[in-house]
């Protein structure tokens, strides 16, 4: 065997590694690195029959070979068509869901084709290393890549409820304090236990007040004479409004806030439901809570009280009328 043809380490034992990798998702394992929907939603993905793990798998045992027969070239060429594959499969991610697992592949990939290419120049005239040129295909796999990771980020940073939020309770409202609609619904709901609330600030006014019903929460006051109690509130100084605490709550807020964007409402009171509807498990009020979907201009729910129903939202495109 000669010196042009010496067995490539690194992309042998990146590829190796990988190997592992893929057998071990293909068989199941015992140990969850995956936090998002996005490995449910590909799980079952395949091609041609063929689990996509078993792709994986191949696709590195190729790889593999190619290293141990020291083919710089013909690696390089395979593993950037492999890349190429998974730039599709990231941009697929991207417009979904990302799977963490098949992020770690990614990684797998985007590294066999970077030392097929080192190793490449290191091969060329009189085997001196050369500089290493940009590659576009490298480029564009990091964007997406970055892309796909800024979205596993955003997936763990869950809304945030001003009270803790009960394992049963089955309606979620958003609120902000100074809007009356928001008011009429904490009166009718506070101290309901099948109920979380979380707030919302249209301006640095209510984030005071909100920072306030914190503190009036702590002291045991149900919400709905926190909520009474904070109003009026202010920040006393710079301090007290950019404090770390504070800090934390904007954010926060902020995010509760970019949830209820991302549901393609501006409105609050915002309310989300988790299971079915009461009405339609109970056979006998069947009829009865058609006919009241029916009546109501917004869809109707039971579990709503019907003044809340008729007097609509503010939000958005629509300025929040003063409480009373």
């Amino acid at each position: 065997m000669t010196k042009n043809h010496a067995i490539l380490a690194g992309p042998l034992v990146l590829g190796l590694l990988a190997i592992a990798f893929c057998i071990w998702s293909a068989l199941g394992n015992d140990v969850n690195i995956c936090v998002t929907t996005g490995c449910t939603l590909y799980e079952d993905f395949s091609i041609a029959g063929i689990s996509l793990w078993w792709v994986g798998t191949a696709a590195f045992a190729i790889l593999c070979i190619f290293a141990l027969l020291g083919q710089r070239e013909a690696g390089r060429f395979l593993a950037g068509l492999f890349l190429l594959g998974d730039i599709g499969l990231l941009l697929l991610m991207a417009f979904t869901a990302p799977c963490v697992s098949c992020l770690v592949i990614a990684l797998f990939f985007a590294l066999s084709y970077f030392l097929f290419r080192r190793q490449g120049q290191q091969g060329g005239r009189n085997n001196q290393a050369q500089p290493l040129r940009p590659s576009i295909l490298l480029w564009v796999w990091l964007a997406l890549f970055v892309v796909n990771l800024g979205q596993v980020a955003r997936s763990q940073l869950d809304v945030w409820p001003i009270l803790a939020e009960s394992d049963d309770g089955n309606l979620r409202m958003f609120f902000s304090p100074e809007c009356r609609y928001c008011i009429q619904g904490i009166d009718e709901y506070s101290g309901n236990i099948n109920v979380s609330f979380y707030p919302i600030a249209e301006n640095e006014a209510e984030i005071a007040q909100i920072d306030r019903m914190i503190d009036k929460l702590n002291e045991g006051m149900s919400l709905a004479e926190a909520l009474a109690q904070s109003r009026g509130a202010s920040f006393d100084s710079f301090w007290s409004a950019w404090n770390p605490d504070t800090i934390l709550l904007r954010f926060r807020l902020l995010r509760n806030k970019a949830h209820i964007f991302a549901q393609g409402s501006q409105s609050v009171p915002f309310f989300e439901r988790k299971g079915l509807p009461v009405e339609l498990i109970a056979r006998e009020s069947k009829a009865a809570g058609i006919a009241k979907r029916q009546a109501s201009p917004s869809g109707g729910d039971e579990n709503l009280p019907e003044e809340l129903l008729l007097t609509g939202q503010c939000g958005g495109q629509v300025p929040c009328p003063p409480a009373n």
